[in-house]
């Protein structure tokens, strides 16, 4: 049987400058509309992340947003466990 390890983190989203953000609006077919900030500092920002706990075997299960701060639920199988 399959075993795993799980880890939570909490990562604050980084300054981004006025200059380096971007409004995209977004509707649906129901006429919805959404305004969102983006900006590629905040995706690089990500990438760092998810590289970082991949490099120590952690899968990211779950991830959530909240007032400026990323949580996420990682995964890995526990050490010694058989792969068959």
């Amino acid at each position: 049987m399959i075993h795993w390890e799980y880890q939570v983190t909490l990562h604050a989203f980084p300054e981004i400058k006025k200059a380096e953000e971007e409004q995209i609006i977004h509707c649906d077919q129901v006429g919805q509309c959404f305004v969102h900030d983006s900006s590629r500092v905040g995706v690089e920002w990500l990438k760092t992340i998810f590289h970082e706990m991949g490099k120590e075997g952690w899968e990211l299960v779950q991830s959530g947003y909240h007032h400026r701060e990323l949580l996420c639920i990682w995964k890995k199988r526990k050490e010694g466990e058989d792969r068959s």
